[in-house]
C-alpha cells in the first residue's frame, strides 16, 4: 500500500526527496508499534538514504557525442546478432551499450568470453527514443530506472576478455547451470526448469506467458519467498540429516543464500527472500527474535538504501507489497483451516496488489483467486521440489535422471494439459486499462479501508469498499460520450483504433506488422519484436479495451497485417473485415487459424452501417478481385459532422475512382488517415483538393528506408495549406470529438 503511494507521489510530483519522505513515512506507520531501538535503527537508515540519495542518482541529461574506453559488463546479453547490457566504464558511470554483431565467427568468440566480460568499444552516444504512446516500452525510463548515464551504440569492438572475481564466477555457474538443464531436461521441462530453478525466463515463448498470466500463476514462475523457503527447508533437512549441529547449518545456510540469490539472476524477489530469511536465522543465531514483519521492513529500508531506483522496478513494488499485505493480514487466519488459509493468503496478497497490477498490467486474472489454491500447493509439493531432484539427479552418471524422467514428463504434460484447458476458458481476464494518480489513490485508500475493517471481522458486505471503485473504473469509459480516434505508432505500418460513444463499439483498422527481410541464422532472435503484441495491443488494454467488435484488415501487406494474428491471440475479436479476394493471399492464410472465432465478412463499396448517430460506409474496392493498393478497404466514418477518412495503402488511382463516386460525401473531411505512408504514389492533388481535410495523419516509422512521408508528398500539403501531423513525430495521434468539435495531441509533445 505505502509503496504505491510513494510511486503515485512520484508520478505525481517527480521529486526524489518527496519519494523518500514517503518511504520515511512508510517506516515510522511499520515501527509505531516497535521497540525503540527498532525504531532509531529504521528511521536512520531512512534519514541517511534521504540525505545521500540525490547524490547517488544521475541526474541531467544523457552522456552525447563519441566514446572509446574500457566498459565492464556484469552480465551481457547476446541475442541473434544483437549484444547488448548494462556495463560501467573507468570512472564507474553506468551506460548501456548495445551492439551489432558482423558475423557468425565474431558471435561465438563473444559467446565464448561467457556473461561477465570487459570489452573495449568505441561508439557513439546515442539519444532514447520516445515510446510509441505512453503504455508502451520506455527506454528513457528504463536508463533512469538503472541509474543509467547514457545509451551507447557501439561501432566497434577493438579487444575483449573475460571478468573475474565473485560475481562474474557466479554468472558463469549460472549460465554453465542454464546450458545444462538445456542439454540434459527433455525439451517439454527444460524451460520451465530454467525459469523455477534459476529465474531465466527468456526461453519462455509469448503463449506460455500469456497462458500463465491468464491464470494469475505467473509469480509461481518467477524466484520468489516460495522458492526461497523451499530452498532453505530441504537444505536444512539434509544438513541435519547429515548430522550438521543446528547452529553450523544455519551459518551454512546463511552463507549459501546470498549464492543462490546470485545464481538465480539477483531478482529484488529473490533479493528480498534471501535478505527476510537471513536475517530471521542470523537473529536466531545470536539468540535474538524478529518478527516477519521487521525482517521485512528492515530489508526494504535497506534495499533503497543501496538502490533508490529499486521502488521503479515492479517486481520489488509486487515482491514487498505482498509480503506486507500476507503479513499485516496474518489475523485473519488464525484459527483456520490450511484450505482456508490458503484462500485468504492468496485473496490478500491479489487484492493488497490490484491497483499495482491495473498500474504495470493493466488487467488482472479473475481466476487467480480459485486456479492459486490449486496451483500453490501443486507447485510447493510438487513441482519445485521435483526440479530440485531432477537437477541434482542430473549430474549423476548412472543414468537416475532418465528413470525420474520418465515419471514426472508424462505427470508434467498432464498437468500442462489441465493448464492449458483452464486458460481456455472464457471471461478470465478483467481488463479496465491503466489507473490515473487520482484513480491509484482512490484504489488503495479503498484497499486499506478493506482490510482495517476486515481485521475488526470479516463480512461479505465489506467486499463493497473493494467494489465500488472499481465497478466505477470500470464503468468509465461506457459513461464518456465523446469519440475517440487514435492512429496508434506503430512505426513503418498502420493502426488505427475507434472507440465510439459510451463504448458502443470497439474498431481496430489495421495492426501494423515489421517487414521481414532475408537473414543469416545467426542474426535470428529467440524472441523477435512483435508490434502486434508489443505496441498495439497494450495500447487497447491500456485503454481497458479486451474486447474488438469489429477488426478491419484494409489489404494483405505485411506493415498492415503482419501483427494481426498477435491481437487475436490476446483480445476476443467478434467480426473481421477484410478486402473481397484477398482470403487466398499467403499472409491471410497464415492469420486465418487464429482468426477462427471471428465471423469474417468480405464488403465492398457502398456496404454500410450505423452505431447510435455514427454512419460507416465503404468507398471501395469496387469488385471482389484483389490487385494490390488499390483495393484496400477505404472506410468513410461521419460523426456529428465531422468525416473520417481511412484510406490503407489507395494510391493516386484508387483515389480518383473514389472521388469521382463519392466526391459530394468526401467534401471537406475534417480527418484522412493518409494512404500509403505519404508514399509519392498517393495523396495526389485530386483527392485533397476534393477532401480539403482539417488534419491529415500519416503512418510511418521515424528514419524509415523509403523516406516516408515523401517530400513531393509532403511540400503539396504545404502548398494546399492542409496541416500535417506524422507519427513518426507525434507518436500516437489521438483525436478526440465532443459536442462536434474536434480536438487533437500526440503521445510526444
Amino acid at each position: 500500500m505505502a509503496i504505491a503511494v510513494a510511486i503515485a507521489a512520484q508520478a505525481a510530483h517527480g521529486s526524489a526527496n518527496q519519494l523518500l519522505l514517503m518511504v520515511l513515512l512508510f517506516c515510522w506507520m511499520i515501527y509505531k508499534r516497535a521497540r525503540l531501538s527498532w525504531l532509531a535503527i529504521a528511521l536512520g537508515i531512512s534519514t541517511i538514504s534521504y540525505l545521500t540519495m540525490d547524490a547517488r542518482i544521475v541526474e541531467g541529461p544523457l552522456l552525447a557525442g563519441n566514446y572509446e574506453g574500457t566498459l565492464t559488463f556484469d552480465e551481457i546479453s547476446i541475442d541473434g546478432d544483437r549484444l547488448s547490457g548494462f556495463a560501467a566504464d573507468t570512472t564507474g558511470r553506468v551506460i548501456y551499450a548495445s551492439y551489432r554483431i558482423r558475423s557468425i565467427e565474431e558471435q561465438q568468440s563473444l559467446l565464448a568470453l561467457g556473461p561477465s566480460a570487459a570489452l573495449y568499444v568505441s561508439g557513439e552516444f546515442q539519444e532514447p527514443r520516445m515510446p510509441a504512446h505512453s503504455y508502451a516500452f520506455d527506454m528513457m525510463r528504463y536508463l533512469k530506472r538503472h541509474n543509467a548515464s547514457g545509451m551507447l551504440e557501439v561501432g566497434s569492438i577493438s579487444s575483449a576478455q573475460s571478468s573475474t572475481g565473485v560475481r562474474a564466477r557466479m554468472a558463469k555457474q549460472r549460465s554453465n547451470l542454464i546450458e545444462h538443464i538445456d542439454k540434459t531436461f527433455p525439451v517439454s521441462l527444460a524451460v520451465e526448469a530454467q525459469a523455477l530453478l534459476l529465474g531465466e525466463r527468456s526461453s519462455m515463448d509469448a503463449e506460455q506467458t500469456r497462458i500463465q498470466r491468464t491464470l494469475g500463476i505467473t509469480h509461481l514462475f518467477a524466484i520468489s519467498g516460495l522458492h526461497i523457503g523451499i530452498v532453505t527447508a530441504m537444505m536444512y533437512f539434509i544438513l541435519l540429516r547429515l548430522r550438521v549441529r543446528k547452529e553450523n547449518a544455519t551459518v551454512l545456510l546463511l552463507l549459501v543464500l546470498p549464492l543462490y540469490a546470485m545464481l538465480a539472476g539477483a531478482a529484488p524477489s529473490v533479493m528480498r527472500a534471501c535478505a527476510m530469511v537471513m536475517m530471521v536465522l542470523g537473529a536466531r543465531l545470536i539468540g535474538h527474535h524478529v518478527s516477519a514483519v521487521q525482517a521485512l521492513s528492515a530489508s526494504f529500508i535497506l534495499f533503497l538504501w543501496l538502490d533508490p531506483g529499486l521502488l521503479h522496478e515492479i517486481g520489488f513494488q509486487l515482491s514487498f507489497g505482498a509480503s506486507f499485505g500476507i503479513i499485516a493480514s496474518l489475523k485473519l487466519m488464525e484459527g483456520a483451516s490450511v484450505i482456508k488459509s490458503g484462500l485468504i493468503v492468496t485473496a490478500v496478497s491479489q487484492l493488497c496488489l490490484y491497483p499495482l497490477l491495473l498500474l504495470h498490467f493493466y488487467e488482472i486474472s479473475l481466476s487467480s483467486f480459485l486456479v492459486n489454491v490449486l496451483y500453490v500447493p501443486l507447485f510447493t509439493l510438487l513441482i519445485l521440489p521435483a526440479n530440485f531432484i531432477l537437477l541434482a539427479a542430473s549430474f549423476v552418471p548412472i543414468g537416475v535422471d532418465v528413470l525420474l524422467f520418465s515419471f514426472y514428463e508424462p505427470l508434467r504434460s498432464w498437468i500442462e494439459r489441465l493448464t492449458v484447458f483452464l486458460a481456455g476458458l472464457p471471461h478470465q481476464v478483467w481488463t479496465p486499462g491503466r489507473p490515473s494518480v487520482v484513480w491509484l489513490l482512490f484504489m488503495l485508500v479503498s484497499v486499506l479501508v478493506f482490510f482495517i475493517q476486515a481485521e475488526k471481522g470479516f463480512r461479505p458486505r465489506l467486499l463493497c469498499i473493494l467494489l465500488i471503485p472499481a465497478m466505477l473504473f470500470t464503468a468509465k469509459p461506457y459513461l464518456d460520450p465523446r469519440l475517440h480516434v487514435s492512429f496508434i505508432d506503430v512505426g513503418q505500418g498502420d493502426s488505427a483504433l475507434i472507440e465510439l460513444p459510451f463504448r458502443k463499439g470497439v474498431y481496430l483498422i489495421d495492426a501494423g506488422g515489421v517487414l521481414r527481410f532475408d537473414s543469416q541464422p545467426f542474426q535470428e532472435k529467440s524472441r523477435p519484436f512483435e508490434v502486434g503484441r508489443q505496441t498495439v495491443v497494450p495500447y487497447l488494454k491500456g485503454r481497458g479495451i479486451s474486447n474488438i467488435d469489429l477488426f478491419i484488415l484494409s489489404h494483405p501487406d505485411a506493415d498492415h497485417a503482419e501483427g494481426a494474428d498477435e491481437v487475436f491471440e490476446e483480445l476476443a475479436v467478434e467480426h473481421l473485415h477484410i478486402t473481397p479476394g484477398s482470403e487466398a493471399n499467403a499472409l491471410m492464410l497464415e492469420l486465418a487459424p487464429a482468426a477462427t472465432e471471428a465471423r469474417v465478412e468480405l464488403p465492398k463499396s457502398g456496404s454500410y452501417w450505423e452505431v447510435g448517430e455514427t454512419q460507416f460506409t465503404y468507398l471501395s474496392p469496387e469488385d471482389d478481385r484483389y490487385e494490390g493498393n488499390d483495393d484496400s478497404l477505404v472506410l468513410l466514418m461521419e460523426h456529428q459532422g465531422q468525416g473520417f477518412v481511412f484510406t490503407g495503402d489507395l494510391e493516386a488511382e484508387g483515389e480518383a475512382g473514389v472521388v469521382e463516386r463519392y466526391g459530394d460525401k468526401l467534401a471537406d473531411a475534417a480527418v484522412l488517415k493518409v494512404g500509403h505512408h505519404g508514399s509519392k504514389t498517393s495523396s495526389s492533388r485530386l483527392f485533397l483538393e476534393a477532401l480539403r481535410p482539417e488534419i491529415s495523419v500519416v503512418s510511418a516509422g521515424i528514419d524509415n528506408r523509403y523516406g516516408h512521408p515523401s517530400p513531393e508528398v509532403t511540400e503539396r500539403f504545404d502548398e494546399l495549406g492542409l496541416p500535417l501531423w506524422s507519427t513518426a513525430e507525434h507518436g500516437t495521434v489521438h483525436i478526440l470529438v465532443e459536442a462536434g468539435r474536434i480536438s487533437i495531441d500526440g503521445s510526444r509533445k
